[in-house]
C-alpha cells in the first residue's frame, strides 16, 4: 500500500501539522519506506511462532496496578532542610 501526497497532507492535517512542500515529500517517502517495510512481514512462515500466553485469552498475566504511599518520605526528606514540602522537584526532560 504507498500513500500519494494529498494522503499525508490529510493525516499531517489531522495531527495539526503543516507541513511544507520538501517536508512533504520527505514524509511521503519515509512512510511508503516503512509501509513497504511492514508488507515483507506478510511473506514470512509464521505458522510454527506460538502467540503469547496472553494474547488469545482476557486474562491479563500483568499485576494489577495499585496505587500506594511511600512508606519512607519523611525518612527521606528528614535531614533535607531545602525540601518545603514532600515533593521532590526533578530537572524538565521534555523540551517545549
Amino acid at each position: 500500500m504507498k500513500l500519494g501526497g494529498e494522503d499525508v497532507r490529510a493525516i499531517a492535517a489531522e495531527a495539526r501539522l503543516s507541513l511544507t512542500d520538501a517536508e512533504l515529500a520527505g514524509a511521503v517517502r519515509y512512510i511508503n519506506n516503512f509501509l513497504e517495510m511492514v508488507d515483507r512481514f506478510k511473506e514470512l512462515d509464521l505458522t510454527s511462532v506460538e502467540p503469547f500466553c496472553f494474547a488469545e485469552s482476557n486474562a491479563c498475566p500483568l499485576r494489577e496496578d495499585v496505587s500506594d504511599t511511600f512508606p519512607r518520605a519523611e525518612e527521606i526528606l528528614a535531614d533535607r532542610a531545602s525540601y518545603a514540602t514532600s515533593l521532590f522537584k526533578v530537572p524538565r526532560i521534555m523540551e517545549e
